[in-house]
């Protein structure tokens, strides 16, 4: 195990970038860490739908390709009015391995579904990041596949989920998981 502390930055979207704010930005520090945002949409009530994430100083980062938490995931659904039912948004996340003296940095995408909330209230629902499967992380000397798992509840240590359902109003806080598995070499 090492200490990581990780950062994010939203990047970019799947479709026209003029409906969302928060691109490109840098976070706000949080009790936990640099929190950064993307908002998108119009309600009634004023509010946008968005996501957050919260990274974390000083977390151990398991190398034994066991699940650990990355940061904190938080989605906002509001009654929004978008032009796309479905996008991709993408956030680059960099994990700082503090006792190595080095970083790495990966892209993930998340697909958000919005879904139209007629003739009543329906859950959005937030799709597992995808990672590049050849993202390599080297530590101390031994190679590592980065692995983004999936969601886990905020409050424990339940079982990871490859997305969650968020319904209409509420605000929804999870775990974005990941794991560093060793890579053997054949016959080592």
């Amino acid at each position: 195990m090492g200490k990581v502390d990780t950062k994010g930055v939203w990047t970019r979207v799947s479709v026209d970038e003029s409906q969302f704010q928060g691109l490109r930005e840098p976070g706000t520090a949080s009790s936990s860490g640099v929190r950064v945002g993307i908002r998108w949409g119009t309600g009634g009530d004023g509010e946008p739908s968005g996501y957050d994430f919260t990274g974390l100083t000083g977390v151990d980062a398991r190398l034994d390709g066991k699940n650990f938490n990355l940061g904190i995931f938080t989605h906002y659904n509001h009654r929004v009015v978008v032009q796309h039912s479905q996008f991709w948004v993408y956030l680059r996340v960099t994990v700082d391995f503090l006792d190595e003296g080095f970083d790495h940095t990966f892209i993930l995408r998340f697909r958000h579904d919005e879904t139209p909330n007629v003739p009543g209230d329906v859950d959005d629902r937030v799709k597992l990041p995808i990672v590049d499967e050849h993202d390599i992380v080297r530590v101390d000397g031994a190679e590592y596949q980065v692995t983004i798992s999936g969601f886990r509840d905020h409050g424990g240590e339940g079982e990871v989920q490859p997305s969650f359902p968020n319904p209409e109003g509420s605000i929804k806080r999870v775990w974005l998981v990941a794991r560093f598995e060793p890579i053997v070499e054949p016959g080592s």
